[in-house]
């Protein structure tokens, strides 16, 4: 039977587009396929750390992004549970905000202009190797066949489940959020509200619109609805709530979960997991996007690499898995770091007026979130020993 592509890839968010569009640009045959139709809004902070525009530069991609809008920021502020905070600018480049309803467009049709087909409005439902081809199928009966199949649909991916793979966070914190206008600030701004045992992000993006979005325990979820987690949340964080006084909301609320600390198996024979689809890190910091890329990036190497050799075993594709590790066990250990961290109501606010004294462990520590600067910099004991002691 004919292959319809060397490269299939399930998922067009900002992880399956970026690695169709650098093997589509390398001269790969590949065929992306989403189940929805873009573009199409997701849960989401809405914000690209300076690693991610770094990333998006490397691909082509960042000249189709800010085309859409995007707004380029210096820095992020941090709020402590008592309402003191820091200010911080990133030691090198910049971060930016966009809507995923914008970015995830942007990228896939950045993978158009690749090369790549595009099938969107397909749910693909199944995934069965051969030993010369794999192939997706999906309930109205379409297949395709390909030399090696991209997953990068998700969290929930529908091919991570049908591989045994679909491990969710059992300690995952659950998100809401959703769009307002009316905010007092109308400059671009990325915050971050600490408070007991939740969080809440928001991305300024001029002229007083904002993405505010609450993650929170699933405890403090369980028995309401979205506008009543959302609205008890912000009664938690109050610098955030007196900045939303005179707010409106400007669209639904989105959620999202159960997100956090997740790690798949992200290899099989003819298969590579990418993205969320992969694994997962608690979005506090927000790395999600950047981590997003960086698979996409590795993911078309290998694969580019096991195509010229038509080696797509098991063995071969373990390269992509190792490598990934390798490039998120730095990371994963800075995450959890901060998670133990921010949540104390006396020790955070402590550590906050420490930091906004003293300007460079702030950078240090924004270039490490910020995927910037290695991460082990602000696990090592010389930045322990001026932060805490």
């Amino acid at each position: 039977m004919s292959l319809d592509a060397d490269v299939i890839v399930v998922g067009a968010g900002p992880a399956g587009s970026t690695a169709a569009a650098l093997l589509a640009a390398a001269g790969v045959r590949v065929l992306v396929v989403d189940r929805a139709t873009f573009p199409r809004d997701k849960p989401c902070g809405d914000y690209c750390n300076p690693g991610a525009v770094s990333l998006l530069r490397d691909a082509g991609a960042l000249p189709a992004v800010f085309d859409t809008g995007a707004s380029a920021i210096s820095g992020m502020r941090v709020y402590a549970q008592d309402g003191s905070r820091f200010e911080a600018r990133f030691p090198m480049g910049h971060g930016l905000l966009i809507p995923r309803l914008r970015l995830d467009a942007a990228l896939l049709g950045h993978a158009s202009r690749a090369g790549a087909a595009i099938y969107e409005g397909v749910a693909v439902d199944s995934v069965c190797s051969h030993p010369d081809a794999v192939e997706v199928g999906t309930a109205s009966g379409c297949r395709w066949r390909a030399r090696l199949l991209i997953a990068a649909d998700g969290m929930h991916s529908v091919i991570a489940r049908r591989l045994g793979r679909l491990i969710l966070p059992a300690a995952g914190r659950y998100t809401v959020g959703a769009y307002f206008s009316g905010l007092v600030q109308t400059a671009p701004g990325g915050e971050l509200h600490l408070g007991p045992g939740l969080y809440g992000g928001v991305a300024h993006f001029g002229n007083g619109i904002a993405n505010v979005c609450m993650a929170l325990p699933r405890r403090l979820w369980r028995h309401a609805g979205p506008r009543q987690t959302f609205d008890a949340a912000l009664t938690s964080l109050p610098a955030l709530a007196e900045a939303m006084a005179g707010a409106r909301r400007e669209s639904r609320f989105r959620c999202s979960g159960p997100v956090g600390f997740a790690d798949r198996n992200a290899v099989a024979d003819r298969i590579l997991l990418i993205g969320d689809a992969g694994g997962q890190i608690e979005p506090m910091t927000g790395q999600g996007i950047f981590l997003a890329l960086r698979s996409a990036h590795l993911a078309s190497g290998v694969a580019a690499e096991a195509l010229s050799t038509d080696d797509l075993s098991y063995r071969k594709l373990f390269t992509y898995a190792q490598r990934r590790r390798r490039e998120i066990a730095g990371r994963l250990a800075v995450s959890r770091w901060l998670q133990r961290l921010a949540f104390h109501p006396r020790m955070t606010p402590l550590l906050v007026r420490r930091l906004r004294m003293r300007a460079e462990l702030a950078g240090d520590l924004l270039g490490a979130t910020g995927d910037v600067l290695p991460p082990g910099g602000i696990l090592s004991p010389a930045y322990l020993a001026r932060l805490l002691l």
